[in-house]
């Protein structure tokens, strides 16, 4: 989610002020405004000034799947990194006593995140997820069996943003020809995947209003992972090339549909 645009208007007298004014007085009010309007406009910083020093990291949950992604016959993994682009190393997705969700959001987005998954086998080519913004990594990954009948497994997953919505994306991405491809996405709630383990998520009337670690709480904990470990999906194989998925209908209402994948082009 961007932050929105903040104009700001001028009054009439400061305009007038400035035109009656003498050059280098006049570059020093434009410049003035200039800072203005870069402070009005960088919310993230202003917020980052509020972030108390007391707070600690929470490295937060990272998927690891198996499967055989290439159709070679072998079983590999796919194990999910969150990286930030300031140093271009692991990174924690959360922080513990952090008190305002803004905070949270701000943090994130200082960190330049990327998100991606590395298989252990070595000729398998990284699954790039998302890269900047308010991006928290994944909230699902999962390997779906041999959805297409071409003999490599296929992977779901679903992106974890730093944002205030309840709409977000389910994508299903194939390995063929040497390189990651989408064969299907559908819109979904983010309220429909369980929580992650260490993290637990608020909702409210028009999307998420806070997103709390939960690494301490070792009671809480094991019950978010007992119900994670414990959902089966959005996404069911019928049969070769033919799938049911339960998404988010033009309606606002969850929904089920059959998705032929032959008919669906890859990209």
């Amino acid at each position: 989610m961007n932050y929105p645009t903040i104009v700001l208007f001028l009054s009439a007298s400061l305009l007038a002020a400035c035109n009656q004014s003498p050059q280098n007085t006049l570059a020093q009010k434009t410049d003035a405004v200039h800072q203005d309007s870069i402070t009005a406009l960088n919310p993230i910083e202003e917020t980052l000034k509020t972030i108390p020093s007391n707070i600690k990291p929470v490295f937060g949950y990272r998927f690891v799947v198996e499967g055989d992604f290439d159709g070679d016959g072998k079983q590999e993994k796919l194990v999910e990194h969150f990286i930030s682009r300031v140093d271009n190393k692991e990174c924690n997705k959360f922080y513990d006593s952090l008190p305002d969700y803004d905070q949270l959001v701000a943090l994130t987005v200082k960190k330049k995140p990327q998100s991606f998954a590395l298989s252990d086998n070595k000729s398998i080519d990284t699954l790039q997820i998302a890269s900047g913004g308010q991006l928290l990594g994944l909230s699902y990954l999962k390997n779906e069996g041999d959805l297409n009948g071409d003999g490599s497994d296929e992977v779901s997953y679903v992106v974890n943003w730093a944002d205030w919505s309840n709409l977000n994306t389910w994508v299903i991405m194939t390995y063929k020809n040497n390189k990651w491809s989408t064969i299907y996405t559908f819109p979904i709630w983010d309220s429909q995947i369980p929580d992650l383990p260490e993290t637990f998520n608020e909702y409210g009337l028009f999307g998420t209003v806070n997103k709390s670690a939960t690494a301490s709480n070792d009671t809480l904990n094991k019950q978010i992972a007992e119900e994670f470990k414990a959902f089966k999906g959005l996404v069911k194989k019928i049969n070769k090339n033919r799938i049911q998925v339960i998404f988010r209908n033009d309606d606002a209402e969850e929904d089920t549909m059959t998705v032929q994948l032959d008919k669906v082009t890859a990209h």
